[in-house]
C-alpha cells in the first residue's frame, strides 16, 4: 500500500509540474510528464540481466524490445512461448524504457519470451497511430514463418498490456479475432487496471481507484491528446449518452 501511495503522490506531483512548466509557456504539460518518468529511471542502479537475453530492435519497422530466457532460447528446434506487451501510460508517457522492470520480471518468471513494443504516441501521433504500430508487431509474431525466425510459437502468444497498454490489448484482441483473413489469433488476452470504456464515466471504478492518480480534469486532457478532439464537460459529467443508451447498456 505504501508504494502505491507513493506513486500516487509522484503522478500527482509531475502533473502539477507540468501544469505549471505549461501555465508558464516553459513546456507542454504532457512533455515534462513523459520526460519526469525517463528521469526518475535514470535514477534506478542498473540491473544484471541473469540467464536473459535482452536485445533493441525493429519488428516491421516497429521499434520493440526483446527479452528471451537464455536457458531456453538456445535449443533452435524449441519454439517459446510469447508475450506481446503494450506499455501504459494514458497513452501520451511510458515507453518500453519505463516498463522495463515490469517486462524483464515477466521473462524471468515465466521463462517466455516478451516482445515490449515502442508505440507511437500523443498528441504527436494521435489515434489510430498506437493501435497500428501495436497490430503491425503483433501480426508480425503471429505469423509462423515470421515467429519461427524469433524462435517462438505462434500459436502461443499472449497478448499483455498495463492501463492504456490494456486499452490496446483489448483493441487488438478484437480486430484479430474479427478480421477473417488474420493468420492466426492470440490465445489469451492480459488486461491489467485497463482503460476500456468512456461510456459511463460514474463507475465506480471511475470514482473510488485506489490509485486516484488521474481525476476528470487529467483524464480528459488524457484523452483529448489520443484522439486529437476537445472533450467537454458533457463527457466528464456523463451527459454524452441518452437516457435509452444508459438503460440499455447499463450493468
Amino acid at each position: 500500500m505504501n508504494r502505491i501511495r507513493l506513486l500516487s503522490a509522484s503522478m500527482k506531483i509531475i502533473s502539477f509540474i507540468g501544469t505549471i512548466s505549461e501555465t508558464l509557456c516553459f513546456a507542454a504539460a504532457w512533455y515534462v510528464q513523459r520526460n519526469s518518468g525517463h528521469v526518475l529511471k535514470k535514477l534506478k542502479p542498473a540491473e544484471v540481466n541473469v540467464d536473459l537475453k535482452i536485445e533493441d530492435t525493429t519488428i516491421d519497422e516497429v521499434p520493440v524490445r526483446i527479452y528471451s530466457p537464455l536457458n531456453l532460447s538456445q535449443d533452435k528446434n524449441k519454439y517459446l512461448p510469447a508475450i506481446s506487451f503494450y506499455h501504459g501510460g494514458a497513452f501520451y508517457m511510458g515507453s518500453v524504457e519505463t516498463h522495463h522492470p515490469i517486462t524483464r520480471r515477466l521473462a524471468i518468471q515465466t521463462d517466455f519470451i516478451v516482445i515490449s513494443v515502442e508505440y507511437r504516441l500523443a498528441p504527436e501521433h494521435p489515434f489510430p497511430a498506437g493501435v497500428d504500430y501495436c497490430m503491425k508487431v503483433t501480426e508480425y509474431v503471429l505469423d509462423p514463418n515470421n515467429a519461427k525466425k524469433l524462435n517462438l510459437d505462434s500459436k502461443r502468444v499472449a497478448i499483455l498490456g498495463d492501463s492504456a497498454g490494456g486499452n490496446l490489448a483489448a483493441v487488438i484482441a478484437m480486430q484479430l479475432a474479427n478480421n477473417a483473413n488474420s493468420v492466426n489469433v492470440s490465445r489469451i488476452q492480459v488486461l491489467i487496471y485497463p482503460v476500456v470504456q468512456f461510456f459511463d464515466s460514474m463507475l465506480l471504478s471511475y470514482l473510488t481507484s485506489i490509485l486516484n492518480i488521474f481525476d476528470f480534469g487529467r483524464a480528459s486532457a488524457a484523452l483529448e491528446y489520443y484522439l486529437n478532439k476537445t472533450i467537454t464537460n458533457d463527457v466528464l459529467i456523463n451527459n454524452h449518452t441518452s437516457i435509452e443508451q444508459k438503460k440499455k447498456y447499463h450493468q
